[in-house]
C-alpha cells in the first residue's frame, strides 16, 4: 500500500512540476544583490524565479552565487543519505524510496522552540541538473513544500543556486514568525551547501 500511494503521489507531482517548468530565467538581480552575490552572501528573493503575480508570500526564497560547478552542486543538495552530514540543522536523512526520477526522504531537522526537532517525509521530483521540487507526505508538521533550482553561473564553473521554501509547522504557530525563521535558516542551508560543493571540487 505504501508503494502504491508513492507511485500515486509521484504521478500527480510530476505532472504538477512538469507544468511549472517552463524553462524558468535565472532570477534578474539587482547590482547591488549581484555585490551581495558576488561578496558570497545569500539574496533573499522577493519571488521563486518564474513566479507570476499573485505572489504566494507563504515561500522565502534565497539564492547563492556558489565557486562550483552546476553538477557538483547538483550532486551535493541530491546527496540525501549525507545531508546531515554538512547541512546546518540536519539531524538526520535518509533516502526511503526510489522510482525513477523520484525519490521518499526522510529527515529530522532542528527546530527552535520547546520541540527541539521534527521529523518528516518528503517527496522529491527530480530534474536533472535544473530543479527539485519537494511536497510533503508525512510527519510532525502540517505540511512543507518548496524547491531547489540550478542556474548557471555568470564565470565559467560557478552556479546560482536558489532554494525557496514553505513551512506550515501547525500548532497555532504564526507564519510572520515562520518565515521570519526561514530568512535565518535559509542563508545558512546555502552556506553548508556552497561549502560543500567547494569541498568536494578541491578535494
Amino acid at each position: 500500500m505504501r508503494t502504491f500511494r508513492f507511485l500515486y503521489l509521484s504521478g500527480l507531482i510530476i505532472g504538477m512540476a512538469l507544468i511549472g517548468s517552463a524553462e524558468e530565467a535565472a532570477p534578474d538581480f539587482s547590482a547591488s544583490e549581484s555585490a551581495q552575490l558576488a561578496a558570497g552572501k545569500c539574496v533573499i528573493l522577493s519571488r521563486r524565479p518564474g513566479e507570476s503575480d499573485p505572489v504566494d508570500s507563504r515561500f522565502v526564497s534565497g539564492a547563492r552565487l556558489i565557486l562550483a560547478q552546476r553538477k557538483t552542486v547538483w550532486e551535493t543538495v541530491q546527496d540525501k543519505d549525507h545531508a546531515s552530514d554538512f547541512i546546518e540543522g540536519i539531524l538526520s536523512s535518509k533516502i526511503i524510496e526510489r522510482n525513477g526520477n523520484t525519490i521518499l526522504v526522510e529527515q529530522r531537522t532542528r527546530v527552535g522552540g520547546p520541540k527541539g526537532s521534527y521529523l518528516y517525509r518528503l517527496l522529491h521530483i527530480l530534474q536533472e541538473m535544473e530543479r527539485a521540487d519537494f511536497t510533503f507526505v508525512s510527519g510532525e508538521v502540517r505540511d512543507i513544500a518548496g524547491a531547489w533550482m540550478f542556474f548557471d553561473g555568470p564565470t565559467p564553473n560557478t552556479c546560482i543556486l536558489v532554494y525557496s521554501l514553505r513551512i506550515d509547522p501547525g500548532l497555532l504557530a504564526p507564519q510572520a514568525i515562520v518565515k521570519a525563521g526561514m530568512r535565518k535558516s535559509i542563508p545558512l542551508t546555502l552556506e553548508s551547501i556552497a561549502n560543500e560543493a567547494v569541498r568536494r571540487e578541491t578535494k
